[in-house]
């Protein structure tokens, strides 16, 4: 998790308190700390059948909960120039295998 996933937690308003109280700049710690962001859309938007409470003891939100937040999380990364979404649109090995692609172009790697 970055230091924007907090804002999809808490009120704006807070959380802009928050940054400022530490004298942080919410587009520097946006743009500024991280070479590329990654958001993996929740199972609970488009891959419901695997979202369960079940398999993470810290999981407590209904799947509407968790694509409210989901909306939130991605949003607070709009802006960050190298910010890859990650969908569910094909099984969850897929969806690795898009991932670490991604990464790996950003190092330079071979895919």
């Amino acid at each position: 998790r970055g230091v924007m996933d907090g804002s999809a937690y808490m009120d704006i308003n807070k959380f802009k308190s928050l940054l400022e109280e530490r004298d942080l700049d919410v587009t520097d710690v946006r743009e500024g700390r991280y070479n590329a962001v990654y958001h993996l859309i929740t199972a609970a938007n488009g891959a419901e059948k695997y979202y369960t409470l079940e398999n993470n003891a810290a999981r407590s939100e209904t799947p509407e909960e968790a694509i409210a937040v989901d909306h939130k999380t991605q949003k607070a990364w709009v802006g960050h120039p190298k910010l890859t979404v990650i969908d569910n649109s094909t099984d969850f090995e897929g969806k690795l295998q898009r991932l670490v692609e991604s990464v790996s172009k950003l190092l330079g790697l071979p895919t």
